[in-house]
């Protein structure tokens, strides 16, 4: 059986261990087995699980796939705050992950779909546009090689390449392995969803009652200029989003993070700040500021940190909870707005969401 062939493990539910085993000659508990070795004590080669006979070890070799990539390079920071993962999909195209040392804890930053169709021209991976969704198993399995890694992943942060929104179809699996007593157990309270602000996504949430941890790239509270720079304002005003956001926030009473990415002379303006304001009253929300991490692809500077902190100041004065967010790996292209496809394949490139 070809690697391709086999079955991938993060796309087996737990539910269904039993009757995979079953069809595979295994004992019923074999993959109850598996996924305590990978989600308890990181080890993704079934060599290393002792429990497990050799002749049972060798039918789960030849017929299931724990790794769902084809290649795995890591590059770490000057400054040791920044591991960046560059995951190699079967078709040739290479996703992005980081992981970020946090005082006291570990933050996984993943990506949710390869390139991205928003097209958000202060991030580079919407220039890239987009492959393709990840699978289940390419967003859990990101995870999974990491803490094989030797990392101590507590948080978790979809704010790598893609817009989770457009692919709840995996997202959502994706997040109760990282969440649920049966994977790999973070609490959700940890884990947190960014989204420039895909309606029908946040439409499904609302109707399925779906709970997490939100985090709205706003760009500019003004739509004009939002409109510029985040062309998904043209479908998507964020007038129309600021009711819907609110109406999510309350079904949870969770505190929903603005995150605002500066730009020098676009959206940095005292009324830029006034009106960033009025939103986050208007939605009970924090800001988290974001000074934009700068590369010759994107056609925009940072503010100074002078213009930073008085933008902050303005807001906390005005009210608002506001943090920094404090750029980490720029010198490997791995702060936030910097993933990027790092290899393409052939394959169309689509720039709009649908």
């Amino acid at each position: 059986m070809t690697t391709t062939d086999k079955d991938l493990f993060f796309d087996i539910h737990p539910d269904t261990y039993s009757q995979w085993a079953a069809q595979n000659g295994l004992p019923k508990y074999c993959l109850e087995q598996v996924s305590d070795w990978i989600t308890k004590h990181h080890c993704l080669s079934f060599d290393d699980m002792t429990n497990i006979s050799k002749k049972n070890r060798s039918i789960l070799a030849d017929r299931l796939r724990l790794n769902p990539f084809t290649s795995v390079t890591n590059q770490k920071a000057s400054d040791g705050l920044a591991t960046k993962y560059i995951f190699t999909l079967d078709s040739g195209v290479c996703i992005e992950a980081v992981a970020l040392q946090e005082r006291g804890y570990e933050t996984l930053c993943v990506s949710s779909q390869a390139g991205c169709p928003v097209d958000c021209k202060f991030c580079l991976t919407g220039i890239s546009g987009l492959k393709r969704n990840l699978t289940v198993s390419e967003i859990v399995g990101q995870l999974a090689i990491v803490l094989a890694n030797n990392h101590h992943i507590t948080h978790i942060v979809f704010m790598g390449m893609g817009e989770p929104l457009l692919n709840l179809k995996a997202v959502l699996p994706a997040m109760d392995w990282f969440q649920e007593p049966w994977g790999f157990h973070i609490s959700r309270r940890h884990i947190t969803v960014s989204t420039s602000g895909y309606e029908p996504g946040i439409d499904y949430l609302i109707k399925n009652n779906r709970y997490l941890n939100l985090a709205f790239s706003v760009g500019s509270a003004i739509p004009s200029i939002r409109e510029t720079i985040m062309p998904i304002e043209k479908r998507y005003p964020i007038t129309q989003l600021s009711l819907k956001l609110r109406q999510y926030s309350s079904q949870h009473n969770r505190k929903l993070t603005l995150e605002y990415t500066l730009l020098a002379t676009v959206n940095d303006t005292d009324l830029c700040a006034d009106q960033l304001i009025q939103l986050a009253r208007f939605l009970n929300a924090k800001v988290n500021l974001i000074n934009l991490n700068p590369h010759p692809m994107i056609p925009f500077e940072p503010v100074s940190h002078k213009h930073l902190m008085r933008f902050r100041q303005r807001l906390v004065m005005g009210g608002v909870q506001t943090t920094i967010r404090h750029p980490k790996g720029q010198d490997i292209v791995a702060a936030c707005g910097q993933l990027q496809l790092t290899a393409v394949a052939d394959t169309p490139i689509s720039r709009q969401p649908k």
